[in-house]
């Protein structure tokens, strides 16, 4: 029996909705406790976001958000330095991304880019690899705190169950 392209699509399809309910079932359940971190923005707001900090939860992401609250986000740490392009595949809403570096200053902010309409999804991030951090937020939170490359932020962790 030979594979065609259309076979081909469906089950890595498959396999990759398989491998995302893998792990995103445990996170799901509660089984693990959600970090967050209080961020301070330039600005003195301070908000409150949850916080990604291993690869299970940094595949997961936003997946299964519908919604952001105006002052909430999700916060992505890295172990190393890089560009760490992100997509917004299985994304429900436009997001703006801002990716730090390791003294939390801004590298690179993507404004209200939209769900993932195409295939291949288009990637964003900053062209130097030095981020550490990426923050995500419902469009137009960069815009209404005036966020700009070159300026810092400050975290601080608050753990909650």
């Amino acid at each position: 029996m030979a594979l065609d392209k259309k076979n081909l699509k469906k089950g890595a399809f498959l396999l990759f909705a398989l491998v995302t309910l893998g792990i995103a079932m445990p996170l799901m359940m509660g089984n693990q406790d959600i970090n967050y971190f209080m961020v301070e923005l330039p600005n003195g707001k301070q908000i409150l976001a949850q916080v990604a900090e291993s690869p299970e939860k940094q595949v997961v992401g936003l997946f299964f958000a519908k919604k952001l609250p105006p002052d909430g986000a999700m916060l992505f740490i890295y172990e190393d330095e890089d560009s760490h392009r992100l997509w917004t595949k299985n994304s429900h809403f436009p997001i703006d991304m801002i990716w730090m570096d390791r003294d939390r200053k801004i590298l690179h902010v993507e404004e209200a880019a939209p769900p993932c309409a195409t295939d291949p999804c288009p990637t964003y991030g900053p062209k130097e690899p030095e981020a550490l951090y990426v923050m995500q937020a419902a469009a137009g939170f960069a815009k209404s705190n005036s966020l700009q490359p070159g300026m810092s932020m400050t975290f601080r962790l608050v753990q909650r169950k």
